[in-house]
């Protein structure tokens, strides 16, 4: 059987799981119903009662594997990024939040934001959320240099997937400008398509920056690296400017 959103789960293997989704545990005491699942092997199944369209079914239901969407690590090696014309973009990942203080008392909308993408679906092994890290300051892209941790959805109306996604849209684009669309309050950054090649040229020459570019293929087995040595430094928080790092 398969669960779709809408559907109410009223007990798991006879066990009755209440409103807030917990279920009994030892006297007095109740726990998640994930507590429950996990403690099932991949290919186990569960009996499942729903209520679904105003109806009470019940479903052998098969436990599987979340891949989680936000990365939990690099495995030691750089993190991906993509300089455009000053704004570096990096892919989400908990070491990134966990720069950027996500899980202290007191946090901006935008890394709340950011938080919440941990418990996305990941519908395709390449998806990844895009960031918009920080703004390395020049003539071309005045007005932004103090946007930070935005989450890209879409750039000239094409939901983003990846960084690799990203470049390839900005490779093939046609258009005059390069119109990006960031979450969670919809701002909006316009640049010149003529000028990206050479802007990004120049601010990576001033940051002493080797390579534009660090990007992997996430769909395929083996990561096909384009990588400078030193590029994890790069989005340190605790470096006034990305170039102390390089």
């Amino acid at each position: 059987g398969t669960l779709y959103p809408g559907d109410v789960i009223l007990s798991v293997d006879g066990i009755p799981v209440a409103n807030d989704g917990k279920i009994p545990f030892r006297p007095g005491e109740r726990v998640s119903l994930m507590c429950y699942i996990q403690t099932k092997f991949l290919g186990d199944s569960v009996k499942m009662q729903i209520f679904r369209e105003r109806k009470m079914i019940e479903l052998d239901v098969l436990v599987g594997i979340v891949k989680p969407l936000v990365r939990t690590h690099w495995n030691n090696e750089p993190p991906t990024y993509l300089v455009v014309s000053g704004l570096v973009f990096t892919s989400l990942s908990i070491p990134y939040l966990t720069d950027s203080d996500a899980w202290s008392e007191y946090i901006s909308d935008d890394i709340s934001h950011l938080l919440l993408q941990r418990n996305q679906p990941l519908e395709k092994d390449s998806d990844e959320v895009v960031v918009l890290a920080q703004v390395l300051a020049h003539r071309e892209n005045l007005g932004f240099d103090q946007l930070t941790d935005l989450h890209l959805l879409k750039l000239n109306d094409q939901k983003i997937r990846s960084l690799c996604h990203l470049k390839q849209i900005i490779d093939e684009c046609k258009t005059e400008f390069l119109h990006f669309e960031f979450a969670p309050d919809g701002r909006i950054v316009i640049l010149k398509r003529s000028s990206v090649e050479h802007v990004t040229r120049e601010v990576c020459e001033e940051h002493y920056i080797r390579e534009p570019y660090v990007l992997r293929d996430l769909g395929t087995k083996d990561d096909n690296l384009n990588t400078n040595a030193r590029g994890h430094e790069i989005f340190s928080k605790k470096s006034p400017s990305i170039a102390s790092g390089l």
